[in-house]
């Protein structure tokens, strides 16, 4: 589902590199609505909250239906359908069964497990 929301560019790069982003990188792209500074998050989220809590709850959820409904008119409840598929398909893909399997002896040695790592569990 990155495509509707991060556009074409934006999901295409984000799907083939894997790579991090900061928060200000994914508000640019449409992953995320805003960024803020460690030492700021927590009065801004605080402020949207009670701005949030300040609708009534009617007109909310009839502006929320209006939105989803838009995300669905663009395409949006399809490519999460589409997305959840090729997740499945790719889990079964040698490739991503190593890097589970290399991500959860990483966990476990961290941790100081050392059980054997099997990524079909």
């Amino acid at each position: 589902y990155h495509t509707p929301l991060m556009g074409l560019r934006h999901a295409m790069e984000a799907m083939l590199t894997g790579d991090s982003v900061s928060g200000v990188e994914a508000a640019r792209t449409g992953w995320a609505n805003r960024a803020y500074p460690p030492e700021e998050l927590e009065e801004a989220v605080l402020e949207v909250a009670v701005r949030v809590a300040g609708v009534p709850p009617d007109l909310a959820q009839i502006n929320k239906r209006m939105v989803h409904r838009a995300f669905d008119v663009l395409g949006g409840r399809s490519a999460i359908r589409s997305g959840q598929e090729f997740q499945a398909l790719a889990a079964h893909q040698e490739s991503v069964k190593a890097a589970v399997a290399d991500l959860l002896g990483s966990v476990k040695r961290a941790i100081g497990d050392d059980t054997p790592t099997d990524a079909s569990t």
